[in-house]
Formats: structure tokens, sequence, C-alpha cells
């Protein structure tokens, strides 16, 4: 059997032009890295930071004052004012 052509120069012109493309293809593009961000707060947004750190580090309930108020109820010191009592509810009230 005899083959003529120049097949062999086809065949490397393919397999060159295939590789030129799969080279293209496998590059990743360039991607611009943009700068890292910068965050600045004023004085008072780093005040106010402050504060409520500082508030959540305090315990919700007064616990030195319960502890009064149960030692005078235990004693019966605890003294109720009527009228302060009435005077709350009534301005509780109309507000």
């Amino acid at each position: 059997m005899k083959i003529n052509g120049s097949y062999p120069g086809n065949i490397g012109k393919l397999y060159q032009s295939y590789q030129t493309q799969t080279e293209k293809s496998n590059k990743k593009p360039e991607v611009n890295i943009p700068e890292q961000d910068n965050l600045q707060l004023s004085e008072q947004a780093k005040k106010i930071h402050e504060l409520i750190k500082e508030t959540n580090d305090l315990p919700e309930i007064r616990e030195e004052k319960i502890a009064k108020l149960k030692e005078q109820i235990k004693n019966n010191t605890y003294d109720i004012s009527p009228a302060k009592v009435a005077a709350k509810m009534l301005s509780s009230e109309y507000k």
C-alpha cells in the first residue's frame, strides 16, 4: 500500500495548533488584586464602641442591691412607702 502526500507535516501542524490552543485556554486570566479594605472610625464611633464593650462587661443583675433588699425583707426592715408606690403607678399610667 502506498500513501501519497505529506500527511506527517499536516499532523505536525495540527498537533502544534492544538498545543497552542490548549496553552491559551489553560492560561488563567490575570486578576487585579485590589488593595485591602481600610476602615477608619471617628473619635465618636471609637468612644461609642468602648462604651458598648464596658456595658457588655457589666452584670445584667445588680447583685449587691438584690442582696441588700433580700436582707431587709428577711429582717423585716424593708420599708415600702405607699405614697411613692402610688406616685409611680400614676406616673406610669399617664405617660
